[in-house]
């Protein structure tokens, strides 16, 4: 079975316990003490498609948490009568800078979204993926 894109259980931030996005929800936990935690947001949402981008901040106002999610869908019918939406491919990147500012990247695609588990790839960057 297929399974959702995120969940919407939120990890609220440090300092303001108001965090709209589960920022540690991907990330392994033994790495949480050795990121930079986000303490306010910036999410946006396109309107056409089925994508949205967040931006964590931290105390200083500089980007150390983001993610892209992207959801391609197609028509799908039981019966050749009535049609449904469905996801058929998923693609997040989530990333965390760390206090070197290196950023620790996690990258899933899951292309057979009815059979396949996401498999996150980590890898490290000198740079915030855009």
């Amino acid at each position: 079975m297929f399974q959702p894109l995120y969940s919407l259980l939120v990890n609220a931030c440090p300092e303001r316990r108001k965090a709209p996005v589960a920022w540690m929800e991907e990330l392994p936990s033994d790495l949480v003490g050795l990121v930079v935690p986000p303490v306010s947001f910036s999410i946006q949402r396109d309107g056409e498609i089925v994508a949205d981008r967040s931006l964590g901040l931290d105390a200083n106002g500089q980007a150390c948490f983001c993610v892209f999610r992207h959801v391609q869908t197609a028509l799908r019918s039981d019966d050749d009568e009535t049609f449904y939406v469905a996801p058929v491919h998923v693609e997040t990147v989530t990333a965390w800078r760390l206090p070197d500012h290196r950023w620790l990247t996690s990258h899933q695609v899951i292309g057979d979204v009815e059979y396949a588990a996401p498999v996150p790839r980590l890898s490290l960057c000198t740079g915030m993926p855009r």
